[in-house]
């Protein structure tokens, strides 16, 4: 009896709820600066030139990501996400897996892009204890969701290695008999 891949579901769960999530932040409006400026307004404890820098920042990382870019990688991944369940539903192993394998790249050179976008928008912080610890923040965050895809593919393809080694064996027996 085979093995189900129990794996490939929890991956793609996973991967599914993060791909709703992102193409729900996707189609909500891009907030004005005036909104933003009205909603941090009511933060105490900080200066006008950090509410600015603040304000700055936050506008300019809503519109990374709202950009064409982001949105392309969006749609890309919840798409391969939807593919790859669809191949897992068939009992199509091979594809779900090499799918999934597509949408890992795909978040990985999200991840990347999000960094980079995120380097841009800490340049406008002018107040250098909070650009510094946006700064280490978005770093950390970037490094952890880049470990954390780079695990799930290497999960994924030790497993396509152990599908395809039991393949071989498998095939090397009915030569015997």
């Amino acid at each position: 009896m085979k093995k189900k891949p129990i794996y490939l579901w929890v991956l793609l769960i996973l991967s599914a709820l993060i791909s709703a999530t992102s193409l729900f932040g996707m189609l909500s409006p891009l907030p004005s600066e005036e909104v933003l400026r009205v909603r941090q307004s009511h933060v105490a404890g900080l200066s006008a030139q950090q509410l600015e820098d603040n304000i700055n920042y936050t506008y300019t990382v809503a519109e990374s990501t709202h950009s064409i870019f982001n949105m392309a990688l969006i749609v890309l991944s919840a798409i391969l996400v939807v593919v790859a369940i669809v191949f897992l539903v068939r009992k199509n192993l091979q594809y779900a897996n090499y799918t999934y394998v597509g949408y890992v790249l795909l978040a990985i050179i999200g991840s990347i892009y999000g960094y980079v976008s995120l380097q841009d928008a800490v340049q406008l912080v002018h107040d250098e204890t909070m650009r510094l610890g946006i700064s280490v923040i978005s770093q950390a965050v970037s490094i952890l969701s880049i470990v954390i895809n780079v695990l799930f593919l290497a999960l994924v393809f030790y497993k396509i290695w152990r599908q395809q080694k039991a393949l071989a064996e498998e095939a090397e027996t009915e030569e015997v008999a």
